[in-house]
Order: C-alpha cells, then structure tokens, then sequence
C-alpha cells in the first residue's frame, strides 16, 4: 500500500454472496480478504436475506477479522418491520437491524418518481402498494417500530436507518435512543433517496451514540455521483467525531471493497483529512458504532 494503512478498519456495508442479485465475492472470499488486509470488523448486508447465520459461517474463513451481519427489514428478507423475526436475528448474533430498504414507502416513491436514474434502485427490487413506513399518520414510530427498537436496546445492537425518509429518521432516532438503543447508523445520507440536510444532521449528533455512515459507492458514476468534495463539506460541518467511512461495495462492476476503501481513504486523505481523522472515521467511529469493545451479551439456554 502506498500510504499509512490504518490498523484495525471496520467496514460497515458490504453486500456479499449468495444474494438475489450478482456480487463481486462470496461472505467466504470476502471474509478471508479482509482477514489478510487485517480489518477488525466487517459488516455483511443484503436487501433480500438475513445476514446473521451467514457471518457466523463465513467466521469460520477469517482467523482474526470480526464478520457481523444482521437483518434488513423488507419484506422479501422479514416479512418486514417484524419483531418476532428481529428478535430471531438478534438471538443468532446478528449486531445491525436495517430499517426497510428497498420496500421502504421511501424508497418505493423514489424510485416511481424518478426510475432508474437514483442509482438503479429500481434494479434491485421492489413491492407493490405503498411500501412499508416507520411512522404513522401523526408522525410517531409505529408500534412495531417501537417494539424492533426496545429488542435492539435490550440486545446493544446497532440500528441503521437503510432507505426511509426523512421525517421517518427525524421521528425515529430520537425514540431509539430513548428507548435505550445505543448506536444509530444514518445510512448514507447523502443518498437522493434519503437527503438528510446538514442541519437535521446536526440536530441528530446532539443526540450522542448517531453515526454517519459515508458510503464509497455513492461517489461513483455507476451510483449517485456525489462529489467526494460533498463529503468533506459534510464531515467538516457535521464533525469527523461522528463520521464513518464505508464502501457500501460488492456490486459486480466495483472493484472489490478492500481496493475501495483504500480508494476512500485516499481521496479523503487529499481534501485535507489528517491520518488521526482517518483512523477515527475507519477505526474508532465504527468500533463504537458496532460496540465492538462492550461485553459480549449472552446467549440464552434451551
């Protein structure tokens, strides 16, 4: 590597294989690549399956690499905002809940407003009808949101906002972390499907234990195209305490996400960001976004 490689880097979003759509590696070819790149932590994510039990056997290919997966709530993967299959997951170890994604009522009005030209969201599936909401008609969490969000508490998991909008973020954040929830990863939210301003942004970090998940992928002329400038604007605004830097990678036509993140770490790196803010927003910020360093909770017996 041509520069300072941080020690111990936790990638949060990775969308590995077997998947509904093509990836770019398998949860084993991935598991053992970052085990030689020397990542403390890796995050398996997919739109259409439950990541949990997969990272438990892809553990098996990496000696000292974590491999954490977890749920996204859609309907093809949970049935959606479901507390039974939540309570499932996080019983089999899985350490991040999404909030809906690709059925989002977010998502789905994205994407018939728009089609195809939101980074292919359209591409990777979507449901009929309005899509799944997190908030109700006065604005609250809904009851099953509130139950997923009392599990993740009781559990120290992390909750991740996936694809909803943002009224759903602002009104479902500040509950979470009423309810207990310890971390809140803001998916990317310079995502024109979720266009979280600066401002809310900064209403959220005031909560403490908020996190701003970056992603490489929306960079790229394949995906959104947001200006990497755009993000240094972003962290510089919103602070680098906050910030963790992700790929978001997997896609078949990326290269693989060991390569993008070194490619991340780069570009930041040549708009001004010191190697200690670096190390903060690929080391310390994940790690405790993911409560890496808490006691493990235990299991219960049959």
């Amino acid at each position: 590597m041509n520069r300072t490689w941080p020690a111990g880097i936790v990638d949060t979003h990775v969308h590995t294989a077997p998947d509904v759509i093509p990836r770019l590696m398998t949860d084993s070819e991935f598991a053992r690549a970052t085990d030689e790149a020397e990542y403390r932590a890796v995050v398996l994510k997919s739109h259409h399956t439950v990541t949990a039990a997969r990272a438990t056997m892809a553990q098996e290919h990496a000696a000292t690499t974590q491999i954490l997966g977890g749920a996204v709530l859609n309907v093809q993967a949970t049935g959606g905002i479901n507390p039974h299959a939540v309570d499932t997951v996080l019983k089999l170890g899985g350490r991040v809940i999404w909030l809906p994604t690709i059925t989002s009522s977010n998502q789905v009005r994205h994407v018939a407003e728009k089609g195809t030209s939101s980074g292919n969201l359209a591409a990777l599936g979507s449901i009929g009808g309005p899509g799944l909401s997190c908030i109700d008609d006065e604005g609250r969490p809904t009851d099953d949101v509130c139950a997923v969000l009392d599990l993740i508490a009781a559990a120290g998991a992390t909750l991740a906002t996936g694809h909803i909008g943002v009224p759903e973020i602002m009104a479902v954040v500040p509950e979470a972390r009423r309810r207990g929830v310890p971390n809140v990863l803001i998916t990317h939210p310079e995502h024109d499907c979720v266009g979280l301003g600066l401002e809310d942004q900064l209403q959220l970090a005031e909560l403490g234990g908020v996190w701003f998940e970056r992603v490489f992928a929306l960079t790229l002329p394949t995906s959104v195209d947001v200006p990497l400038d755009v993000y240094a604007e972003s962290i510089r605004t919103v602070g680098v305490d906050s910030t963790v830097m992700a790929t978001d990678f997997g896609q078949t036509h990326n290269v693989s996400p060991v390569v993008g993140l070194q490619q991340y770490v780069d570009g930041m790196r040549d708009r001004g960001f010191s190697q200690a803010d670096i190390e903060a927003m690929t080391v310390a910020n994940p790690t405790a976004a993911l409560a890496l360093d808490a006691p493990a909770p235990r299991k219960e017996s049959a």
